[in-house]
Formats: structure tokens, sequence, C-alpha cells
């Protein structure tokens, strides 16, 4: 059984991250589900945690994500957010929607990552 390698790791994180920010300019939930996939993949290791680091990865993946979109709504307003947080308009304050923000995204992430992590056992 392999040990987790801290490098491959982050380069997961890191990767799973620009492939879910470029996905979460059409759609928010679904760049942190790819990137968390993403994430998973890489970082999983190909042993029997796979899906544990996989999953671990996919968190951290959608966190970030979730706080550079958060940056954006503070920077830019809603207006800016993708079409499927812009429809959330009618809960009327950004900061709510900017909270409901890192435990979705965390979550989802933590699926796609999970799932990146079991491709990468087989």
């Amino acid at each position: 059984m392999r040990k987790e390698d801290p490098r491959t790791f982050w380069i997961g994180v890191i990767v799973g991250l620009i492939v879910a920010l470029v996905i979460t300019y059409v759609i928010a939930i679904g760049g942190a589900f790819v990137g968390g996939i993403v994430a998973g993949w890489v970082a999983g290791g190909g042993g029997r945690k796979s899906r544990q680091i996989g999953g671990k990865a996919g968190v951290f993946t959608g966190l970030l994500d979730a706080l550079a979109l958060a940056a954006v709504i503070a920077v830019l307003g809603i207006e800016a957010a993708p079409g499927d947080l812009a429809l959330l308009r009618f809960l009327g304050s950004t900061l709510l929607i900017t909270l409901m923000l890192f435990p979705v995204l965390g979550f989802v992430g933590y699926l796609g990552g999970v799932l990146g992590g079991a491709l990468k056992e087989r």
C-alpha cells in the first residue's frame, strides 16, 4: 500500500481547481464536481485508500473553487456569477448566497473526488 504523497496531493488539488474554475464560468456546481473528479484522479495514487485521498482532494478543490467564486461575487456582484447562481437573486442577500457556496461546493467536490479516486483505484 502506497503512502500519501503531499506533492501529488497538492498537484491534484491545483489541477482540479484550474479545471473547476474553467467549468465554473458556465455552471458553478458542475465545475466543483468535474474539478473534484480530476483532483481525486490525480491525487488518488492507486492504492486501497484512493477514494479517501481523492475525497479529501475534492473537498479542497471545491472549497477553493467556492472561495474564488465568492471573491468574484463580492467584487463584481451577483450579476457576474454563473447563470445557475444568478437565479438565486430572489434570496435577496449576496452574503447568503456566498455563504451557501462553501458547504455545497465542498460536498459536491467531495463526491467528485471520491469518484475520481475510485477511477484511479481500478
